[in-house]
């Protein structure tokens, strides 16, 4: 399933668009579509984490499987519910 991503602010750095989200998850692994061609970085902090045990990992430029998907943030080792803020700089 995609995860709920709610696009909080977006605004250019440079040459780069830059997109913040809250990113709410409803399964173990997820996909954000961001809109953007390409990636050049992301940082990511969490917000309300209850997996403690499970690293979360995420994938920059590719689904939650690790293929490579442009414009997009893979995400997997969440549960259900958990919260985590994403910003995305990209073009």
């Amino acid at each position: 399933m995609a995860y709920t991503a709610t696009l909080t602010k977006k605004t250019v750095f440079g040459d780069e668009r830059v997109q913040q989200y809250i990113v709410t998850a409803d399964a173990a692994s997820g996909t954000v579509a961001t809109g953007l061609g390409n990636l050049s970085q992301i940082h990511w902090s969490a917000k309300s984490i209850a997996t403690g045990a499970t690293p979360i990992r995420v994938r920059m430029n590719a689904n939650a499987a690790g293929t490579a998907s442009l414009g997009t943030v893979g995400v997997s080792g969440c549960a259900s519910g958990d919260e985590f803020y994403l910003t995305v700089y990209g073009r």
